[in-house]
């Protein structure tokens, strides 16, 4: 698309080489179906001692083994063992899944800004963060998604790749006019179904945008599984985005909703849409996102970064400026 996407180290996604990002696990060892073996092992010594380490099984998950040999040597545990410091660091998941990932996009009449952070309570269990986003670049659109309530960032990230393969194969169609409202809904719920069908249960929204110059209004189609992960800031408040074509007892949410320049759409899981509920949080984020204002990547992340009694899940937004 025109314009710019920038996403730093840990960006959100990078769909440059998305079956190597299959194949590459986050802390695996399988790089494009090719094994790395590690390097054999000298025979114990007689007096060596049995550690009990996490290793890691082919698919990257953490098992529990025995090596011989003393890991920190007989100084490194005497000092551990008076001064109490422990032997490992305290909150780093077995598997290593990045703590926070950040991205962005901009267009003449459209930016984009997006942050998954890890929540509190797996900070503190040591377990690695469950949510995750994308933005996709499209002919003409630009797709934005949150996974979210997934058991694993893996599920996380399967789901909504798998939603951004059906949106750019059905692109046509949910780009044409809605003559058929009931058609719509169902083509919607069928990729939601797909994406979601053969993994464990998550919540997925998509916002498909239509890219416009500035200064003119952007089409927006919303869809998802949460009612309550969409929302509008429009003139300082934030509006929550019920579905507009007819509920289902499959629980899809269809919402086709035009944004306006100097408006902003917020998509989030219940990492941010609990604490939102508390209106000095909602205040604070309208009086830092309205009126067109659009900060920068790194400040978007510094600006949800913040703690509320009650709130300690994985924290994951979207918000994309009408500009």
């Amino acid at each position: 698309m025109d314009g710019t996407h920038r996403g730093d180290l840990l960006s959100g996604d990078d769909e440059g080489s998305e079956e190597v990002n299959d194949l590459l696990d986050d802390g695996g060892d399988t790089v494009s179906g090719v094994r790395r073996f590690p390097p054999r092992a000298a025979p114990p010594s007689p007096d060596a001692t049995e550690t009990t380490v996490l290793l890691r099984d082919e698919l990257g998950l953490p098992t529990v083994g025995e090596i011989g040999g003393d890991l920190l040597g007989a100084d490194g545990e005497a000092a551990a063992r008076e001064t109490g410091l422990p032997v490992r660091a305290a909150g780093l998941p077995a598997r290593a899944v990045a703590d926070t990932v950040i991205d962005e996009a901009d267009h003449p009449g459209l930016a984009l800004r997006a942050v998954s952070l890890r929540g509190d309570r797996n900070r503190a269990a040591g377990l690695p963060r469950q949510e995750s986003f994308g933005l996709y670049p499209l002919e003409g659109f630009v797709l934005a998604v949150t996974a979210c309530g997934f058991p694993s960032v893996r599920d996380a990230d399967r789901a909504r790749r798998l939603l951004r393969r059906g949106v750019a194969d059905r692109l046509p169609e949910l780009g044409a006019p809605r003559r058929d409202p009931g058609h719509f809904r169902g083509l919607c719920a069928q990729l939601l179904g797909r994406a979601v069908q053969e993994g464990p249960p998550g919540s997925l929204t998509a916002a498909l945008l239509r890219l416009s110059p500035a200064g003119e209004t952007t089409d927006c189609l919303l869809f998802g599984t949460d009612a309550a992960s969409a929302r509008l800031l429009r003139g300082g408040a934030w509006e929550p985005l019920p579905a507009t074509l007819p509920a289902a007892p499959d629980g899809v949410h269809v919402n086709g909703r035009p944004i306006a320049p100097g408006e902003a759409l917020l998509l989030c899981g219940e990492g941010l849409s609990g604490p939102m509920a508390d209106a000095e949080t909602a205040d604070r984020l309208a009086a830092q996102w309205g009126a067109g204002r659009v900060p920068g990547r790194m400040e978007f992340g510094r600006q949800l970064d913040f703690r509320a009694d009650g709130h300690d899940a994985d924290r994951t937004a979207v918000c994309l400026w009408g500009l």
